[in-house]
């Protein structure tokens, strides 16, 4: 039996990627450094503070075609300031169907 430290739902996997995110309400993508996910958050570096409980769509496309692009709807669960911008943590709220794009 494997004794985890973190008492988590989902085990958190490192992950150091290019993703945007954007307001629901905005048209504007922002880019972001996605730092770990699990089947239930993400963990990002942003360049501006954002508030607990602020919706955003958060879309990730991997480098290798393999890889599905992932988008998903989620909810900041806290943010505070770190000497290159803001550590960012947010539940995923809903995750949308993969689009595939030609390349």
């Amino acid at each position: 039996m494997i004794d985890y430290s973190e008492k988590r739902d989902f085990i958190r996997m490192p992950v150091d990627c290019p993703v945007s995110i954007r307001e629901l309400a905005a048209d504007l993508d922002e880019p972001a450094q996605l730092l770990d996910l699990s089947a239930g958050g993400v963990r990002f570096i942003g360049s501006r503070a954002l508030d607990a409980g602020a919706r955003l769509q958060l879309t990730l496309r991997p480098e290798h075609p393999i890889t599905p692009p992932l988008a998903a709807e989620i909810a900041v669960v806290r943010c505070h300031e770190i000497e290159d911008g803001f550590d960012i943590a947010a539940s995923i709220e809903m995750v949308e169907p993969a689009v595939y794009e030609d390349v």
